[in-house]
C-alpha cells in the first residue's frame, strides 16, 4: 500500500476480488482513492515493487481517486 501522511492509501493488491469491488465502484461512481492491480501470474515481486515505487514518486494520490491501474508496467 502506499501512504503519504493525512491521505487515503493508494491500495496495491493482488487480490481479484478488490480489483472487480473497485471497478464495480467506477461504474456506480462512488468514490475510493484508488487501485494498483497485479495479477499474481504477472510479473515478480521486484517488477511490482519497482513499479510501485516510480508510482509514489512521480503521482500524487488526488491523481489516482477512482482510479484502477494494473502492473507491471509493459
Amino acid at each position: 500500500m502506499i501512504t503519504r501522511s493525512r491521505e487515503e492509501p493508494i491500495l496495491f493488491t493482488q487480490d481479484i476480488r478488490f480489483r472487480v469491488l473497485a471497478e464495480t465502484w467506477q461504474l456506480k461512481g462512488k468514490p475510493f482513492s484508488g487501485l494498483i492491480f497485479g495479477h499474481q501470474l504477472g510479473g515478480t515481486i521486484g517488477q511490482f515493487v519497482k513499479d510501485l515505487e516510480l508510482i509514489a514518486k512521480a503521482s500524487e494520490p488526488e491523481e489516482w481517486l477512482n482510479t484502477v491501474e494494473y502492473i507491471p508496467f509493459k
